[in-house]
């Protein structure tokens, strides 16, 4: 059985792993009544934002156990980042998370309609992130320009292959606390494509990214999802690392494996954005 407190402070303590990365400036806000923190290098452009989701299992993380891996992508990208500290369950089930997100995006585009701004989301933020573009989409509110995807979890059943076939080398997560935590997240909700997002309907979405190591039981969760963006008609890439681990970067962003992820995420970014000015002009 999940223990609450003691997990979440086991998992606030991974955010000590490494330090943050040098000249990112980081600041603490409230929008829509959430709080979040921004993480920026000085020359990052005024017209482009990211929106980053943690990862957790619904259940545990926060912004201080992803300040030093957001600060990385925001050094790493050029761009100011906004990383959300949504409500997590059991004290606030689905739909509450993803309606934080939501409310954030909204109210960011509300006060800033000409600033674009791309979505990062890790682990069960990457559920969050397709999750919110979709409600996003639903309610004819403005898109991502892109969105990057780093060990999602998106079949909340754990039914895919790769839950049995990579149970040995997984040495991160366990189907057994992945079943668990999702009966906290909606334990009367997992049909639901906001919970359940392979099930959504993702035509329209912008160009997205996937990056998974071959040695997480949720390997299938991004072949799968890719499957399913490619059958939508999105433009939709899919990194797989060989013998990483769940997050990897979140965990070491010194290895080789952290370092191309980061720079593969550059040139996703670069490319897109390139993309959306040709189009401008």
């Amino acid at each position: 059985m999940i223990q609450l407190n003691e997990g979440r402070l086991g998992f606030e303590s991974l955010g000590a792993l490494y330090p943050p990365a040098k000249n990112i400036h980081r600041a603490d806000i409230m929008l829509a009544g959430i709080a979040c923190s921004w993480f920026f290098p000085i020359n990052a452009p005024m017209d482009e934002v990211i929106f980053f989701i943690h990862g957790g299992g619904f259940i545990f993380g926060s912004i201080n156990s992803h300040a030093a891996l957001v600060s990385y992508l925001a050094q790493h990208l050029n761009r100011k980042i906004l990383l959300i500290e949504y409500r997590l369950a059991p004290e606030s089930p689905f739909p509450t998370g993803l309606q934080d997100c939501v409310a954030v995006i909204r109210a960011f585009c509300d006060r800033y309609p000409m600033v674009n701004f791309g979505l990062i989301g890790d682990s069960a933020g990457g559920n969050l992130a397709m999750a919110t573009q979709l409600v996003l989409q639903q309610t004819k509110r403005s898109l991502p320009q892109y969105s990057i995807l780093i060990s999602p979890w998106v079949d909340l059943r754990c039914q895919l292959p790769s839950y049995t076939r990579n149970k040995a080398v997984d040495t991160i997560l366990s189907r057994v606390f992945l079943l668990e935590a999702a009966q906290l997240y909606a334990p009367s909700a997992l049909d639901n494509p906001l919970v359940f997002p392979i099930q959504g309907s993702f035509s329209g979405l912008s160009s997205v990214l996937i990056l998974c190591g071959t040695h997480e039981i949720l390997e299938d969760d991004s072949v799968t999802l890719h499957k399913r963006l490619i059958q939508a008609g999105v433009e939709a890439q899919l990194q797989l690392f060989p013998g990483e681990q769940h997050v990897w970067p979140f965990l070491d962003i010194s290895t080789r494996g952290a370092q191309e992820a980061l720079a593969q995420m550059d040139r996703f970014v670069t490319k897109n954005t390139a993309n959306k000015a040709l189009k401008l002009e």
